[in-house]
């Protein structure tokens, strides 16, 4: 079969890969050059982790990590750097109750610490006596670029085509072929198309008014002041603030310092014309939280970039197929959680090119379950 893949990020770039190793006859579109920094899958890190206050995210995570085990081996390169997990907040967060059920429902091991326990492991934590953590040994954190570029090597070394710094206008069905034109008014034919083009989704369908936002996100590191080793992966694992939604990673000698970002939304923006330098307030709230948690780090930034997010209303993903173009299948809405699981997602669409379907029930990410959902 002859297949489309629009957008090579964390999702396509999986995609490409599994129809190639399949004997598809693969071609990958995208519209900068592979391993850019313009989107949502590029960067040293990515939080990979089961905890989650909703089973089936827990469950496909089930999933997806072998999936990520098989492209390191593949790969010949680390990608997992397996870290552990902190998800913490206040005793009463529902999202941390919600978690833990979450964790006995799929039968993973967890502990659950106070405050006092989560220093004594963790000794550059800080929590306070009204918050209590879930541990999860299996969390750590993902190479974003190094996945997407060891994925399209992948692909390609297989027989994958790939057409970087190529703009998709227009996918029209038309009978039972599927016609992709460029910008460059090129246009080739296809049995199937699979589109990834995140943030720039909505753009290319423009007549579906998808149920999609772009926000930018601004991501810091900062320095260490003192107890480096409490930083380094062995004592300090990536964490997510249930209550304030900050998130941060260890420091792994790729970049200086230990990443904070938050995942509160940003501003909306436009894909073409983001802006690229983070915000005075935003660091000044960084350097704020980090003197309360983490008060080893010191207020030096060493580095800062942005990044994009495609937010669906409810933080689910959109997984269905272009209304009147059923060999068309819109992947996206990954809404700042799902780089961990594009391995799975590029999994899934290719079960979906050869007619098979996937083990779970996934018609929550139906487009028809985004009807009369504001944006």
């Amino acid at each position: 079969m002859r297949v489309a893949v629009i957008g090579v990020g964390g999702t396509g770039s999986a995609t490409l890969r599994f129809l190639a190793e399949q004997g598809h006859s693969v071609v990958g579109y995208e519209r900068f050059q592979l391993g850019h920094d313009r989107g949502s899958s590029h960067g040293e890190s990515r939080i990979i982790r089961y905890t989650y206050p909703d089973l089936l995210y827990t469950q496909m995570m089930g999933e997806a990590y072998p999936l990520w085990a098989e492209l390191e081996e593949a790969a010949g390169e680390e990608l997992f750097v397996r870290c552990g997990g902190l998800f913490f907040g206040q005793k009463d967060e529902a999202s941390v109750h919600e978690t833990e059920q979450a964790l006995i429902g799929a039968g993973l091991p967890y502990d659950k610490l106070n405050a006092q326990e989560v220093q004594d492991r963790f000794p550059a934590f800080r929590l306070t006596s009204d918050e209590i953590a879930l541990y999860q040994p299996e969390s750590g954190l993902l190479r974003a670029t190094r996945c997407v570029l060891a994925n399209a090597n992948l692909a390609q070394k297989v027989g994958a085509t790939l057409k970087q710094s190529t703009v998709v206008t227009q996918i029209r069905q038309v009978g039972s072929e599927v016609i992709v034109q460029t910008a460059e008014g090129e246009e080739d034919i296809f049995d199937r198309v699979v589109v990834t083009a995140g943030a720039w989704m909505s753009e290319l369908f423009a007549s579906l008014n998808l149920p999609l936002t772009v926000t930018l996100q601004q991501v810091t590191y900062l320095n260490i002041a003192q107890n480096p080793a409490h930083f380094q992966k062995e004592r300090f694992p990536v964490w997510i603030d249930a209550t304030t939604l900050y998130y941060g990673f260890p420091n792994d000698e790729r970049i200086s310092g230990a990443k904070i970002a938050s995942h509160v939304f940003g501003e909306r923006t436009d894909p073409n014309t983001p802006k690229r330098e983070v915000d005075g307030d935003y660091i000044d709230g960084v350097r704020d939280y980090a003197r309360k948690r983490l008060p080893d780090l010191s207020d030096e930034v060493t580095f800062q970039t942005t990044c994009l997010y495609t937010v669906t209303p409810n933080e689910d993903f959109i997984l269905d197929c272009v209304p009147d173009m059923p060999h068309v299948l819109l992947v996206s809405g990954c809404s700042g959680h799902g780089f961990k699981f594009t391995v799975l997602l590029g999994k899934i669409a290719s079960l979906w090119v050869q007619g098979e379907a996937y083990q779970r029930d996934l018609s929550r990410f139906h487009l028809e379950s985004f009807h009369g959902v504001s944006v």
